[in-house]
């Protein structure tokens, strides 16, 4: 089979059963025992089997099947690091409570407790008389808007045309010429007056003319040619009168449109930011004019952002306003780590430091992020926060953990991964081989951390072979040896 742990027991139940044993065993070794044992000056009998008791032999084959490691001795940085105690929150930074922009009364509810929501997502309908209002204002706006646009194109037709007869009359056409230029102009009353006065000035420049012609052959009158002249003058005056009155008139109703269309349209722009005010988009104020009588005074409420919903205070029924939270929605991919800092440790505590947290088989990493620069009255704790990923929603904010920060990097001359250290006869000892085999020799630990542990001392040289990774087989080879020579 492939499975390492299955091809690790099998190993081991191998050791066990004595096919690899502590040190020379029976007839396999038989040559090496001596024929006569020496005795020592008590009279006891040491014999070469006591005295490799505590060495296992195992071939270079053996170990590699059962997944033993050994590597020299050596140095390395380790962390040291102080153990706190932290609370899991919400990142605050993605928490948005959701308040309703208008008052009024709750028609529906779409939105409940842990719903994952995403923004725009409908949460709950509310019956509103002031949005209704607001709806109906804007109506009114529009409507009006629509009659000063109208007005002022109108007018500035009627201003073009009027432009063009007015050139046309300065050039002085004759009246048929005149008829046939401005017929297609649409104008206005002030075309029949501009005309009626051309026209009428017209006619008494002809019979001013001709009276003065009848006057120089005698066949007239002085009076009648007095008469003729002051009726020219006054046809005259008339006209100039009238062509002054329409080319001052026709301008000003041209910028009394243009000012009626600018003020409505400012009305409907003031109308719109007053709905979108009261949490209307763009796309539902345009909807505003299709929209059903029945639903004038509907106010939908929407998430704001993606996240999960935290907290609900709205039912149907219930009056809400403008003040009432009645939603917390939370992006939970991420949390907040709120680290509680002892007094004494602060000076330790610095933003950027390395932070691994652990709960059951949960694991997780980051790094401090803010300090606090105030010390809790009630506590007497100074804050750290740590922002954690948690895509998993794996760590629930308001459950309680301790924490690991690192405080310093400092370089240890012997360095051995924390499953190097085996407890055995009572001593903590890391297994070395050499020559005989591999044997236990006891250490002293100095700093320690999740993956490494110091050893302290010149017991074990720099660069002797030990056992780095699955010690805890030659501990187990080794019990099987005490074991029998109890017996």
């Amino acid at each position: 089979m492939n499975n390492p742990r299955y091809l690790l027991y099998c190993i081991l139940a191998f050791l066990v059963l004595g096919i690899a044993g502590c040190g020379p065993s029976g007839d396999d070794h038989a040559g090496h025992n001596r024929a006569d044992e020496e005795h020592d000056d008590g009279g006891h009998v040491e014999s070469e089997d006591e005295h490799h008791e505590d060495v296992v032999i195992l071939s270079d084959e053996q170990l590699r099947e059962a997944g033993v490691v050994i590597a020299p001795l050596a140095g390395g940085e380790i962390a040291s690091y102080i153990m706190l105690p932290a609370e899991v929150g919400l990142n605050q930074d993605y928490v948005l409570h959701v308040t309703p922009r208008v008052p009024g009364i709750v028609t529906q509810v779409s939105g409940y407790l842990g719903q994952q929501v995403v923004a725009g997502e409908l949460l709950a309908v509310i019956e509103s008389p002031e949005l209704g209002e607001a709806k109906i204002s804007y109506l009114q706006k529009i409507q009006a808007k629509n009659i000063a646009d109208s007005e002022h194109a109108r007018q500035e037709t009627i201003s073009q045309n009027t432009s063009k007869l007015l050139d046309i009359l300065r050039k002085d056409p004759t009246l048929e010429s005149l008829r046939n230029q401005v017929s297609d102009l649409r104008i206005g009353e002030n075309k029949g007056l501009l005309l009626t006065a051309y026209a009428k000035m017209h006619a008494g420049a002809a019979n001013y003319a001709r009276e003065r012609q009848l006057n120089e052959k005698g066949l007239s009158t002085q009076i009648d040619l007095l008469a003729s002249q002051e009726l020219y003058n006054s046809s005259l005056a008339q006209y100039m009168a009238e062509f002054e009155d329409v080319d001052f008139s026709f301008r000003q109703r041209m910028q009394q449109a243009q000012q009626g269309a600018m003020i409505a349209m400012s009305g409907v722009e003031n109308a719109e930011r007053k709905l979108h005010l009261l949490g209307l988009n763009h796309d539902q104020i345009q909807l505003v004019s299709s929209e059903p009588d029945m639903n004038v005074a509907r106010y939908e409420l929407n998430a704001p952002i993606n996240g999960r919903i935290v907290s609900k205070h709205i039912t149907p029924g219930e009056r809400v306003g403008v003040d009432t939270s009645v939603y917390t929605i939370a992006d939970l991919s991420t949390v907040w780590l709120n680290i509680s800092v002892y007094a004494q440790y602060a000076e330790m505590i610095n933003e950027g430091q390395h932070v691994t947290v652990r709960m059951g088989n949960r694991t997780a990493s980051g790094v401090v992020d803010y300090i606090s620069a105030l010390v809790s009255e009630t506590t007497r704790t100074v804050a750290a926060r740590v922002v954690l990923e948690n895509a998993d929603r794996a760590w629930k904010p308001g459950e309680f953990v301790t924490v690991r920060v690192e405080t310093d990097m400092v370089h240890a001359d012997r360095l051995v991964p924390v499953g190097a250290v085996q407890t055995y006869e009572g001593h903590e000892v890391v297994f070395v081989q050499d020559a005989d085999g591999i044997e236990p020799v006891r250490v002293r630990l100095g700093l320690k951390n999740d993956d490494h542990v110091e050893l302290l001392g010149d017991e074990i040289k720099i660069g002797t072979l030990v056992v780095i990774e699955n010690s805890f087989l030659i501990k187990a080879e080794l019990g099987k040896g005490s074991a029998g020579h109890d017996h």
